[in-house]
């Protein structure tokens, strides 16, 4: 019996240590969840001022608000959403100082929603800089168009995120390429830029200097393009950037993943912590992108003439006050034409 014990003792040891092993990896692996639950904690979004309304609504007002619920005209103090967050996204043009893209971005974590929407960059605006289209503001910096912007559409932008035009090419190369189905034809050399664009329409399997050729297609060189003008233009790079995002999202390569941080870290700037873009981050990957993501563009009329300036662009404002308020308001009540900052051009 005593042999028949000793033989039994070295398993039990084995198997102690093994639970003991157990338990021990068990509690590290509760220990970094509870540590990175803690750390992921929500970002502090931007607060709205309490603002009192006193003006009175006019008989026109009134019926325009009954007619349409998207348009208000009262203010009043203002509440963000629980956990909705803000985001500027704005890319180069090509390095003349200006912005070639300006899209703002709300992300509604509870209810795990995104929507875009893009500002033209020829959109007009209130401000003390010569040059009256907000697409300028940029040569100022990434903060004065993020003040702009938030002027513009009445509500501020909790954070911003530019992007270097060098990102978007390396990012679709990474993916292996991006189909697309061009919606128009494209015909335009620049040598300045070393420029040539020439694409027919139809669907094509697109290299990064390919998709950002068609992204930046403005018009051909007889003026023809897109029927609807830069509104055209802004459709497509929505739909390249849906694209894009829908290949990345399904790589779950860990190689790729690592390749894609080296690209964001070399081309795209941004005043989110890395606590906050993990939090982000984690939170994302829960979203199913086909029902999230929604957008649109604000409407206007691009063919203005503003402060001698030609080819600006004037909001209508109230189909874009309507756009703000279904896509992108923060707020728990409808934003206002007292909130928003559009420029009446005649």
């Amino acid at each position: 019996m005593g042999t028949k014990k000793k033989k039994l003792k070295k398993p039990y040891r084995v198997m102690r240590t093994m639970y003991r092993g157990i338990v021990a990896i068990s509690a590290t692996i509760v220990a970094l969840y509870i540590a990175m639950t803690l750390a992921l904690r929500p970002p502090e979004p931007v607060q709205a001022a309490n603002t009192e309304d006193q003006t009175t609504p006019t008989g026109q007002e009134v019926e325009q608000q009954v007619q349409d619920p998207g348009i208000t005209t009262s203010s009043g103090s203002k509440e963000r959403k629980e956990r909705c967050y803000t985001f500027l996204l704005a890319a180069s043009d090509d390095g003349n100082g200006n912005a070639d893209t300006i899209m703002v971005m709300s992300y509604d974590v509870p209810n795990q929603k995104i929507g875009v929407v893009s500002i033209p960059r020829d959109t007009v605006v209130n401000t003390k800089r010569k040059m009256p289209k907000i697409n300028a503001a940029y040569s100022n910096g990434v903060e004065s168009l993020q003040s702009e912007v938030a002027n513009l559409v009445g509500f501020p932008i909790d954070f911003y995120i530019t992007v270097d035009m060098k990102a978007f090419v390396e990012l679709v190369d990474a993916v292996g390429g991006v189909d697309f189905d061009v919606p128009v034809e494209m015909y335009y050399d620049d040598p300045t830029q070393d420029l040539s664009i020439h694409y027919s329409p139809g669907m094509q399997h697109l290299s990064g200097q390919q998709a950002l050729e068609v992204a930046r297609f403005r018009k051909n060189g007889d003026g023809t393009g897109y029927p609807d003008s830069d509104i055209g233009r802004t459709k497509t790079q929505q739909t390249m950037m849906a694209s894009l995002a829908d290949k990345v999202i399904a790589w779950n390569n860990v190689t790729k993943i690592n390749q894609f941080v080296k690209i964001f870290s070399k081309n795209v700037k941004t005043d989110l912590s890395v606590r906050e873009m993990a939090y982000f981050a984690s939170e994302a990957s829960k979203m199913n992108l086909d029902t999230a993501l929604a957008g649109s563009t604000l409407p206007g009329d691009g063919t203005k003439k503003y402060k001698g300036y030609k080819w600006c662009y004037a909001l209508d404002q109230q189909a874009s006050l309507a756009i703000l308020n279904q896509y992108v308001n923060p707020y728990t009540e409808p934003l206002t034409l007292n909130d928003v900052d559009f420029v009446t051009v005649n």
